[in-house]
């Protein structure tokens, strides 16, 4: 008789413990989500501190604590670097922002490659060969004293580069917007100009967050945009987690394949292009004459909806792929910007070329 009000009494507690466990679950799961620069020494995640007090501009910047662990060695690093070899084009960005000019940078042997903003600044440095493949003969005759290389291409040389000069190996192929400013920190900090480049960052944000907020009443708004690469051989999408979707994610603009995070850059056939079907189709061409020219003879090609609506714009590989940097990505929104104001027309910009 006494069982049914201890039941009665039972089932809310067990609802609650349930409500709570799948609320506890669901935490764990966003937090596991979240996309951070890999440490060099630990396990270390964002701080809740760094959340908390970049929640503004979206931003997870490292606190100072989690830059001292990912580069505990500082003494290792020359206090005010003279020569400084660079081995990727956003190491290039960082160095620039805060005033210094590397003596050696890969640069793939094509020197047009480098955005006119870095070109304004630099003067005068010297090709060390292909970003795949330095050159480390060329390295050494720079004598320099300090060597910044990339993560997943240069790790396997890092003994070599480390006989040459102090090294440091940083993450740049592949990396998220948010990750690039992380690396960012950890450039200033390497180069004993923390406070410098603190300000550097704070500057950016500012500007990308007044950018952002005129994005917002603009029609890319509301709709879907891809930035694709385009040669001879095929056609890459940039995924949700390589540097422009991420962007275009910072912006609040949606991705057509919003399931795709694993991957930075996508190998697309044109069916996989149709199944992801984009509202805007910007695409980078490396080669004058590219699969996608070959496309376009296919029944398939006019069923894209960016074709349908004239909304396939070329857009320089140069910001939107190789050099990417605070000023890269300065360059593309102001660029998304130009694009919305000139939805319905045609453009006169070369950067803004319809491809038809």
């Amino acid at each position: 008789m006494n069982q049914r009000p201890k039941l009665t009494l039972i089932l809310p507690l067990l609802v609650i413990v349930l409500i709570v466990v799948g609320g506890i679950v669901f935490i764990i799961n966003q937090k596991n989500n979240v996309t951070a620069t890999p440490s060099l020494n630990a396990d270390n995640g964002v701080s809740a501190a760094a959340v908390k007090s970049n929640d503004k501009n979206n931003v997870l910047l490292l606190t100072d604590e989690e830059i001292k662990a990912r580069l505990p060695n500082l003494s290792d690093y020359p206090r005010d670097p003279k020569r400084i070899v660079v081995l990727e084009y956003s190491f290039l960005g960082d160095a620039l922002a805060l005033g210094l000019n590397p003596v050696g940078i890969a640069d793939d042997n094509k020197p047009d490659s480098i955005i006119p903003e870095f070109n304004q600044q630099l003067s005068g440095y010297t090709s060390v060969g292909s970003r795949y493949q330095p050159s480390l003969e060329a390295i050494a005759d720079l004598k320099p004293d300090l060597i910044i290389a990339d993560d997943e291409r240069h790790r396997v040389i890092a003994d070599e580069l480390n006989r040459i000069a102090p090294s440091v190996v940083l993450k740049s192929r592949g990396e998220s917007y948010v990750e690039n400013i992380q690396t960012a920190q950890l450039v200033g900090h390497i180069v004993h100009q923390d406070q410098k480049m603190s300000q550097v960052i704070n500057t950016h944000l500012k500007k990308m967050a007044s950018l952002k907020s005129q994005l917002a009443t603009t029609p890319l708004a509301n709709h879907s945009v891809q930035f694709a690469i385009i040669s001879d051989k095929g056609m890459w999408l940039h995924g949700p987690s390589s540097y422009a979707g991420s962007l275009l994610n910072h912006l609040n603009i949606k991705s057509p394949i919003p399931e795709q995070t694993g991957e930075a850059y996508i190998a697309t056939s044109l069916e996989q292009l149709l199944a992801a079907n984009p509202d805007w189709l910007l695409i980078g061409r490396y080669n004058d004459h590219t699969i996608y020219d070959e496309w376009k003879s296919s029944p398939l090609f006019n069923q894209l909806t960016a074709v349908k609506n004239n909304q396939v714009i070329e857009v320089d590989p140069n910001y939107w792929a190789l050099n990417r940097s605070m000023q890269s990505a300065e360059y593309m929104t102001a660029e998304l910007l130009e694009i919305a104001k000139q939805k319905g027309k045609k453009s006169s910009s070369p950067s803004l070329k319809e491809s038809n």
